[in-house]
């Protein structure tokens, strides 16, 4: 029994060695090794090349529909005419252009090169007597068309000899450039009569697609210069320099564009060895000698006076001919100091020679305020372009100011044979105005009613007199006008043959009241 019960132990524990494991207990399978990833590196992408500046990438084309105001009938505008020209965008959504081809527009529109967009534009500052304007988009919500263009930026001034090239684009869209030098320099006036500037002169074989004027002067990518003229078969151009754009960009930028200082001085050269010797001047030597002078203008406020020899400007010396040597332009004239690279306001040093009363010349300075006072307080307005003219229909008598847009149209109907009395005002200016003249008055014609026959003969003409007392403006030609009449009856003196009219009061507004009716419904502007 013993032996019995050991043998069933040893069996009982052998059997309990082969009972399989239980299965939540199952040794987990090994794990084959984790290797840690590394990202992968970040290749940055190189960013493409900003686009030039190209005539068909940073040029507009425009189209102006010109129509002012008749200078003969002030109430009524002219026929339509039509301009085109190119302007090169400057970034800002300001775009240059030449002031020639929207002088009297009443639609401007810029096109892209292709012709594939047109939007409307407004103009923003215009100066035709530099012929430069500056544009820019009518409507927000055309913005997008100006980014698609490549702005261009003023570079630096080109010095003689320089490789300038003129930009444009065809009726298909193609960039067309042509090359030129920059041989010389030219006082002239880009667009206006008036004071000159001083010009780049360069010889080029460029054929101007849309007139001549407005076509950008580049050095590179950079803007130096802007097409005023050109003459293919003389193969030159003549261009608004560097200077004048800077100081143009600077003023119409800031949103209050007053144009470039006036003196309206009179001068002549000193390269006459007898001249210079009557006005006691050493043989050598330079300077200009002033002629004449408005008393309203810088100089003459400043204490320039006729007689006076003018030998430098800001330190710098003038030759014989009254010029300077510029480091870069070689001689140009000394206007170059005082109105190109000037701006109202500005300060300038003259050292002047006057002649005493012992037959010498002494020296001294004078510094000048420039300002426009030259042109604004002529008696004869001198702008080309009068947006809105004023004028007087009183009876059927027509008055308005003298102006010179007013002699230019006189001019062209009487094929530059004007009335005596009108050129003479314009020559007499002066004596005029010590009568106390502020603006010139003219009766330009009379229009067809029962109080004005027999006075057609007498027009155009200069107003001198309503009832005796002097007419110092056009304003004060209306207020004369507005006052009730000695005995009823406005007595007019002109400076035409019989010189005298009289016009009823009662006669007079019969008169206003037929020509509202059948011609013209405003009867004035003031």
């Amino acid at each position: 029994m013993k032996i019995l019960s050991t043998f069933f132990l040893g069996s009982l524990m052998l059997l309990g060695g082969c009972q399989p494991r239980e299965a939540g207990r199952t040794a987990p399978e090994p794990q084959p090794e984790q290797q840690t990833e590394t990202p992968a590196e970040q290749v940055e992408e190189t960013p493409a090349p900003a686009p030039l500046p190209s005539p068909t990438g940073s040029m507009v084309g425009i189209n102006a529909t010109n129509q002012g105001y008749a200078m003969i009938q002030p109430w009524s505008k002219e026929n339509p005419a039509y301009s085109q020209g190119f302007g090169i965008y400057l970034g800002d959504g300001n775009i240059l252009t030449a002031a020639n081809i929207v002088y009297s527009a009443s639609f401007v529109e810029v096109t892209s090169a292709d012709g594939s967009q047109t939007v409307p534009v407004t103009v923003t500052a215009f100066d035709p007597e530099a012929n430069l304007a500056l544009l820019r988009l009518k409507n927000g919500k055309d913005a997008a068309f100006l980014d698609k263009l490549v702005p261009v930026t003023l570079g630096k001034a080109p010095r003689l000899g320089d490789k300038v090239t003129f930009w444009q684009f065809n009726g298909d869209g193609l960039p067309i450039t042509t090359s030129g030098t920059l041989l010389a320099t030219e006082s002239a006036c880009p667009f206006t009569n008036g004071e000159p500037f001083v010009l780049y002169n360069v010889k080029s074989s460029v054929t101007p697609l849309k007139g001549g004027a407005g076509n950008p002067v580049m050095m590179g990518n950079e803007l130096v210069g802007l097409s005023a003229s050109c003459d293919p078969s003389a193969q030159k151009v003549l261009a608004v320099t560097h200077t004048m754009i800077s100081r143009f960009l600077e003023q119409a930028r800031a949103g209050n564009y007053t144009g470039f200082p006036a003196d309206g001085t009179q001068v002549t050269e000193l390269t006459d060895p007898v001249f210079r010797k009557f006005l006691g001047l050493p043989e050598t030597g330079g300077g200009f000698y002033v002629v004449k002078l408005p008393v309203y203008g810088s100089f003459y406020k400043a204490g320039v006076r006729p007689g006076d020899v003018v030998e430098s400007v800001n330190g710098i010396p003038l030759d014989s001919k009254g010029l300077i040597k510029d480091p870069a332009l070689g001689p140009v004239s000394a206007n170059f100091l005082f109105r190109d690279s000037a701006k109202p306001g500005d300060t300038i040093t003259l050292g002047i020679r006057r002649k005493g009363k012992d037959g010498s010349s002494q020296p001294m300075t004078l510094d000048v305020k420039l300002d426009r006072s030259a042109l604004e307080g002529d008696l004869v307005n001198p702008a080309p372009f009068i947006s809105n003219p004023p004028y007087r229909i009183y009876g059927g008598l027509v008055f308005v100011p003298l102006t010179g847009a007013l002699m230019g149209e006189i001019n062209k109907l009487s094929k530059n044979h004007p009335p005596l009395n009108l050129v003479e005002a314009t020559q007499k200016k002066e004596d005029i105005r010590k009568k106390g003249v502020d603006e010139i008055v003219v009766f330009l014609m009379a229009l067809p009613t029962q109080a004005t026959l027999g006075y057609a003969q007498m027009s155009p003409s200069i107003v001198e007199k309503v009832n005796g007392v002097q007419v110092k403006s056009f304003k004060h030609l209306n207020q004369l006008l507005d006052l009730p009449a000695p005995g009823g009856t406005h007595r007019i003196e002109v400076t035409q043959q019989p010189y005298t009219m009289y016009m009823s009061q009662k006669e007079a507004a019969k008169a206003d009241r037929f020509i509202q009716m059948r011609a013209v419904p405003v009867l004035r502007r003031d």
